[in-house]
């Protein structure tokens, strides 16, 4: 993006135009274009802050920017809602810790959170899931235990991506 004169001006860089794998299709072999020729809208937003990036942190707003909440309420006179009105879902100690992704883990019942550290902190923290405390395994990006003991307290490197797998009570 280049600011000046009043302006903006902004470039989006496409990459290839055909697919590189050939693809059979009535006994014929063709190349697909990808992507598909149509209108693309390109999005952005710009802030502002004093200091850099880090001390503005620019990331939540890029985060907010790119994965907007969807609130669903569900409002009726049928049941009793169980739930309090508003409750933390997932909640970690240390204000440098980002959670970038929570989600059922793939083989099993268990929750599966993962954080980083945008600082270059070494944050430790214990983690809050409901409202409650909750031990947890250190696993990888494939959701493989690294260790076999149950954990109290988070411990991520700097810049480090920690992912944990939180049983289901």
């Amino acid at each position: 993006m280049t600011i000046s004169g009043g302006s903006i001006r902004a470039g989006m860089l496409r990459g290839t135009r055909f697919y590189p794998a050939n693809i059979v299709r009535d006994g014929h072999v063709v190349l697909v274009q990808m992507p598909p020729a149509g209108t693309y809208v390109f999005r952005y937003s710009l802030t502002s802050g004093k200091g850099d990036w880090a001390a503005t942190r620019s990331w939540r707003a890029g985060m907010a920017f790119n994965t907007e909440l969807i609130p669903v309420a569900a409002e009726n006179e049928l049941s009793r809602k169980t739930l309090p009105p508003e409750q933390s879902f997932c909640t970690v100690e240390s204000d440098n810790l980002v959670v970038s992704a929570l989600k059922k883990a793939d083989r099993d019942n268990a929750i599966v959170l993962r954080v980083f550290d945008e600082r270059g902190q070494a944050p430790h923290t214990p983690v809050y899931f409901l409202g409650q405390t909750r031990a947890f395994r250190v696993v990888n990006m494939l959701e493989e235990e690294l260790g076999s003991n149950d954990l109290k307290v988070l411990s991520v490197q700097p810049y480090e991506i920690g992912t944990i797998k939180i049983a289901n009570p």
